[in-house]
């Protein structure tokens, strides 16, 4: 029991942690430079007017194919971490976090008129986190919702539900594993929000998280429940700029440092 306890927590870790940035990330650029923190709060009052970009177009979250984002991430696992839009389709885009811990991250979205979804908390019908010794490999297998509206107004309501269901390897050993995740958000409204990149009149979101995750590692499998609350503001034609999660001892604060959109 007390190893099956240990095993299940890089699950958790890594779950939590790339679900926290899909929900606080804009959407790996060669060409673009991501400036250091003092350049970005020039950039920050200066970044122009967004073109619109079809169905993947949203105020809040800027998609833009070379787009880079960095954040600084404080909690049990302090880290940096920059965030970048690999590509993007018709209907969607793929965005990947790098960690400075070296885990590294994938994920795509889908676009509805505006409306961004997030396939999974770490990438679309493959999905995968790797980091030293630990890989997380899952399929989504159920997704309901949306993840940011098109629109967003203080008051505004909306829910996201997803199963992710596949395999997590440690240390060579492999077992099934899964994450049924549910979170409600709500619209507060704007607010200034200082962070390393500068001041911004950003609007703030606060979502109710459940998790619920499975490791296959006996009969029947190891299941842990997570609740946690989200609060993440998101700063037009920027993305997000700031996160707050609490709950489960799992607390984190997530801060833009700097940006770059082409």
């Amino acid at each position: 029991m007390n190893r099956q306890k240990i095993f299940v927590l890089p699950l958790i870790g890594l779950l939590f942690f790339t679900l926290a940035c899909n929900l606080a990330s804009a959407p790996e650029s060669g060409a673009t430079a991501i400036p250091a923190p003092t350049e970005a709060i020039a950039q920050a009052t200066t970044a122009p007017a967004l073109p619109a970009s079809g169905a993947c177009d949203n105020p809040y979250l800027p998609v833009v194919e070379g787009a880079t984002w960095s954040y600084n991430l404080a909690g049990p696992i302090p880290d940096t971490y920059v965030h970048s839009i690999l590509s993007i389709e018709a209907d969607g885009f793929t965005e990947q976090d790098v960690f400075g811990t070296g885990v590294t991250r994938q994920g795509k979205w889908k676009c509805e008129g505006g409306n961004l979804i997030a396939l999974t908390p770490s990438g679309g019908g493959s999905a995968n986190v790797e980091t030293e010794g630990v890989t997380v490999d899952f399929q989504t297998t159920s997704l309901e919702g949306v993840t940011l509206p098109a629109s967003i107004n203080p008051g505004d309501m909306w829910t996201q539900s997803l199963l992710l269901e596949g395999t997590q390897t440690i240390n060579g050993e492999t077992f099934p594993a899964s994450n049924q995740t549910t979170q409600v958000c709500t619209a507060v409204g704007l607010e200034s929000v200082t962070v390393p990149a500068g001041t911004f009149d950003a609007m703030r979101v606060d979502c109710q998280i459940t998790m619920i995750l499975s490791l296959g590692m006996s009969d029947p499998p190891t299941q842990m429940t997570l609740n946690l609350g989200n609060s993440s503001w998101y700063a037009t034609n920027v993305g997000s700029v700031k996160t707050v999660s609490t709950g489960e001892g799992l607390d984190s604060v997530i801060e833009l440092v700097s940006y770059s959109i082409p």
